[in-house]
């Protein structure tokens, strides 16, 4: 069985329609996604945005599974420059380097992530990290996942495509769209804010855009991974 684990279903469900016999668990929010895909045995795992919600939720799936391989995957903000939005780039510091191998023909960008604690909201903190750190890309995940599955001797593959570049500010806030500590979206907040800010509206409209390049360029891409890779 190969694990995929995603922040959210936002940046899942392109492949997530892709599962063939889909059985879900857990909770509406976060759900657990069983099947089959690219004729592999895959199991989804969404752990929710932030450090300490993917060590709890991938904690808790690995003390009762044991998968032959982890891919995590999700969105990520560029650091680099070169970087545009719906960009792949296959992480070299948080990679298995025979799965790392495996994919090497495929289109990316091969770099750096660092995983933070806080959402990298403005360009000038995604120049500062990426001075302080080398990094080309940032998430909030997969140093984590990367850390429990070592513990395990569980091979990972990280993936990410990028839903903002290194010039980008966000355009609303992350606590006025998403609920943290329930791990959702949050709609009235964010219409509110919109309503308040409406300058912010056609850059928001412009950012939603990207994330549906970004989630369809990460479906295709895992696609062709999940098909290079070596049977177990």
């Amino acid at each position: 069985m190969i694990a995929l684990s995603f922040a959210l279903p936002e940046e899942s469900k392109g492949i997530v329609r892709l599962v063939a016999n889909a059985r879900r668990s857990g909770s509406a929010a976060l759900p657990v996604i069983s099947g089959t895909l690219a004729g592999r045995e895959v199991v989804i795992v969404h752990c929710g945005m932030g450090m300490n919600s993917a060590s709890e939720r991938v904690g808790h799936f690995l003390d009762a599974h044991a998968p032959s391989i982890w891919i995590a995957a999700g969105f990520a903000g560029a650091l680099s420059q070169e970087l545009r939005i719906a960009d792949i780039v296959a992480v070299r510091n948080f990679s298995d380097a025979v799965l790392f191998a495996e994919i090497a023909s495929l289109p990316a960008h091969a770099g750096t992530l660092i995983t933070t604690k806080h959402v990298v909201e403005t360009a000038e903190q995604k120049k500062d990290l990426a001075r302080h750190t080398g990094a080309i890309a940032v998430d909030m995940e997969t140093a984590a996942i990367h850390r429990l599955c070592a513990a395990r001797e569980i091979p990972v593959l990280a993936i990410r495509a990028i839903s903002d570049t290194a010039a980008q500010n966000l355009p609303v806030p992350a606590p006025v769209w998403f609920d943290a500590v329930r791990q959702r979206p949050r709609p009235l907040p964010l219409l509110l804010y919109l309503a308040l800010h409406p300058r912010r509206v056609v850059p928001f409209a412009r950012f939603v855009g990207g994330i549906g390049r970004a989630r369809s360029s990460l479906t295709t891409f895992l696609l062709a991974a999940l098909q290079s890779l070596p049977q177990k």
